[in-house]
């Protein structure tokens, strides 16, 4: 066999181990784990699916945080809410940075509003308390939120254990639970 036979059969058996390691680990497909919440929103749920659900959720948040901002009376809570929606629009660019490493993949249009819809079932989304909501309507909504976003977070490790890690999410946790507790001390008369 010539040196130039051995190189290429040396790369087609390095691209078969490679090929056999993603295939069995599940990265190819990434979807989640059998028996996860998440699986409950789909078989063909995918986890660049999730990300772009977590973008509309930091989305979600830092507009509701800009209108809380407008919203409060006090100097101190403006600046607070001003500076969740900062971190909000932070995780949200953390997660497209995220999303931008991967192979492009559009959303299957047929999929993707059925995924939406019962992520909202499953209480997701929440629809924010309106524009006549007091202020502390508005930061009790936001600190259910936070609560529920950090969950959300949490999900990925149980559904996604290999990807969890690659993708490192758990800041963000941390982060929405940082919000809480931020919230929770600008508005102690809230439980």
């Amino acid at each position: 066999m010539s040196e130039h036979n051995l190189i290429y059969a040396a790369a087609g058996i390095a691209v078969l181990l490679l090929a056999y390691i993603f295939i069995r680990r599940g990265w190819l497909g990434a979807a989640p784990a059998e028996g996860s919440r998440f699986a409950e929103l789909g078989e063909k749920v995918r986890l660049r699916d999730l990300f772009r659900l977590a973008v509309m959720v930091e989305e979600k948040g830092r507009d509701y945080y800009l209108k809380m901002a407008g919203k409060s009376v006090r100097p101190e809570t403006k600046a607070l809410c001003a500076g969740l929606a900062e971190d909000e629009a932070l995780h949200r660019e953390q997660l497209l940075e995220k999303l931008g490493k991967w192979r492009p993949l559009e959303v299957n249009p047929l999929t993707w509003p059925v995924f939406v819809e019962k992520a909202k079932e499953q209480g997701f989304f929440d629809s924010d308390p309106g524009e006549d909501a007091s202020e502390d309507q508005m930061a009790e909504f936001a600190i259910r939120q936070e609560v529920k976003s950090a969950e959300f977070y949490q999900l990925f490790e149980a559904a996604f254990p290999i990807a969890w890690k690659r993708a490192r999410l758990h800041k963000i946790v941390t982060d929405e639970r940082t919000h809480e507790a931020k919230l929770r001390a600008a508005y102690p008369h809230i439980r």
